[in-house]
């Protein structure tokens, strides 16, 4: 073997297909491409014989395993990529077996300008006669059909991870791929979110027809119903962080189909039941497409099957998002501050607050990025039933320790507003009225904040009250704030948090005028349609937010209740008539008390 660097690096996950993936491999072996490749071939959490099949080939060229735990599609691309040298990256799945041009076609393209190339996928012809494996062979001569002709230009949803190159640099200045879609062994979309962001940074993207790697298609009935599930997830996210798509993500992929059309409403109404009503015949259905049934009526039961699945994992997601009412969480400092004669209340100890946010997405609401926030104010997006928000006032130093790690380990997005001017400083705003000292996050560490999901927002300069400052220094409040976020190297802040929650019309065009695209309070109630994008509404949770008490104070933050302060003062007042009518804590009006 030369020493010299490959020009191509080919990269293949792979997840229990020991057998199939040591085709692929032989395959390779017998390329007419006279350049240098190299395989990176990462094992993602199989347990059956992979890595001892793949160590017992013999091959022509540099081939590196790597074995991971199951972390998903997106991220062992990534890994595979981060490992290879070569200055062109070719993508194939596992199940593909490469045709003896597929390298030499890719390299062609590459050198008559693409950036991208896209190649043709046949169905192998040793691939299971079923249902399944007839849909695949359809659509890949559909698709070759479709786009195989020179004028064609390229979408998004046409550039698919099974087999597609392009150059490292590009892939780097994407930044790779968004392990969301894939994230714990789930699948969808991360080929889609990708191809997506390419096209959208103008890059080039060819489809080649003699680049041509045929497809042992060896999935089963009950596996496909499993990735149909995670597709109608994967298209909630995708359509959240993209909302442009949503015209061609829903109804989804068979939204021409009548089935798809008839079940699409129950099955987001009632998943349960839906789920419980054909859970009956899918055993019966799957034995019978795995069993080489292609006759119309397993067909039509089994996609029936497919869009309960779909529709399932649509709903799982919160829906198609085109709901309008979306809370925000108010947090403060994430520590046991319990013996503070102030600030007891508003500290949640760091296993309390992890309670919190995993009790509320049990029950059903669903954490929005600040993005989603940016989008639905502009008009531009939609929310997912029951969304929720994170902020987090202050940026206390228990931000980074307990509280980053938590929303990072839970995959919920959050905002913090710094007071930039007191940054490696102490709470001073509270020490009048007798609270505690709380450190606060220095310079280094608000910056941090961004790369752990958390995105850096606006409280002013020096948590002084708005309200009551002259024009120039309200300017350098609000301002200044900004600019001193900028100086740490971080993106102009788009939220802005009111200290105190104290506000006015002057205030708030102050942040408008600041390029602030939002701006926060701390008064109860649900962010809708016609609310003004500078007097956002937040449900400040505290401490004793536990079980019930957690989930009606969110639910009932909109139009049923004024503030949780009411419902506090209902509830206070109906237990001490109970009291006094039945003698629980204290004795009856009018009966004497035992002596």
């Amino acid at each position: 073997m030369s020493a010299a660097p490959p020009r191509i690096s080919v990269v293949v996950p792979t997840y229990q297909r020991g057998r199939v993936v040591t085709n692929l491999v032989t395959a390779l072996c017998h390329q007419t491409y006279v350049g240098m490749f190299e395989l990176i071939v990462v094992i993602d959490g199989s347990t059956d014989d992979t890595e001892r099949r793949l160590a017992a080939l013999p091959t022509s060229f540099p081939m590196r395993v790597i074995t991971q735990p199951n972390r998903g599609l997106a991220n062992a691309r990534n890994r595979g990529a981060a490992a290879a040298t070569g200055e062109i990256l070719l993508f194939l799945d596992d199940d593909m077996e490469p045709d003896q041009h597929l390298l030499a076609e890719h390299d062609r393209s590459m050198r008559e300008g693409a950036d991208v190339v896209a190649g043709a996928v046949p169905l192998h012809p040793d691939s299971p006669r079923t249902l399944l494996a007839d849909g695949v062979r359809v659509w890949a001569e559909a698709r070759s059909q479709r786009i195989g002709h020179s004028s064609y230009t390229l979408r998004f949803n046409e550039i698919l991870n099974g087999q597609f190159s392009l150059r490292r640099q590009v892939f780097e200045r994407l930044g790779g791929f968004d392990e969301r879609f894939t994230a714990g062994g789930s699948y969808g979309n991360e080929d889609l979110d990708f191809g997506h962001r390419l096209l959208r940074a103008g890059y080039r993207a060819v489809f080649n027809t003699r680049a041509v790697s045929r497809q042992r298609y060896v999935v089963s009935a009950a596996a496909y119903l499993r990735q149909y599930e995670d597709t109608g997830r994967a298209d909630v996210v995708l359509v959240r962080k993209y909302p442009e798509l949503r015209p061609d993500i829903f109804p989804g992929e068979l939204g021409s189909s009548s089935i798809h059309r008839l079940l699409r409403r129950p099955v987001l109404r009632f998943p349960r039941f839906a789920r419980a009503v054909v859970s009956a015949a899918r055993d019966i259905i799957v034995r019978r497409v795995d069993g080489g049934a292609r006759d119309p009526l397993t067909s039509r039961a089994f996609f029936a099957l497919r869009a309960v699945h779909y529709w399932t994992g649509v709903h799982a997601a919160g829906g198609i998002p085109e709901h309008n009412r979306l809370s925000v969480l108010c947090y403060h400092a994430i520590a046991n501050l319990a013996d503070d004669p102030v600030l007891a209340e508003y500290g949640v100890p760091p296993e309390r607050f992890r309670s919190q946010i995993e009790t509320l997405r049990r029950v059903g609401y669903h954490f929005i990025h600040p993005d989603e926030l940016a989008q639905f104010l502009g008009g531009t997006g939609g929310l997912p039933r029951r969304a929720l928000l994170v902020t987090f006032d202050d940026c206390s130093r228990d931000l980074m320790a307990a509280g980053a790690p938590i929303v990072r380990k839970l995959d919920v997005p959050a905002i913090a507003f710094a007071v930039s001017g007191r940054l490696g400083q102490t709470n001073d705003w509270d020490r009048w009225l007798g609270a505690g000292i709380l450190p606060l996050l220095s310079a280094r560490e608000l910056a941090d904040l961004p790369p752990l999901g958390i995105e850096v927002g606006g409280h002013s300069r020096t948590h002084r009250p708005l309200p009551a400052l002259s024009n120039s220094a309200l300017s350098d409040e609000v301002r200044g704030c900004a600019a001193d976020v900028r100086e740490l190297g971080l993106p102009q802040p788009r939220f802005f948090a009111y200290p105190h929650g104290e506000h006015d019309s002057r205030v708030r065009q102050a942040v408008r005028d600041a390029g602030y695209v939002a701006a926060f309070a701390i008064s109860p109630g649900r962010i809708g349609p016609r609310t003004d994008p500078y007097a956002l509404p937040r449900i400040a949770l505290v401490s004793a937010d536990v079980g019930w008490r957690l989930r009606v104070k969110v639910a009932a933050a909109g139009p049923l209740l004024l503030s949780w302060g009411v419902l506090q003062r209902v509830v206070a007042a109906l237990r001490r008539r109970f009291r006094a009518l039945t003698g629980h804590g204290g004795t009856r009006r009018d009966v004497a008390p035992r002596t």
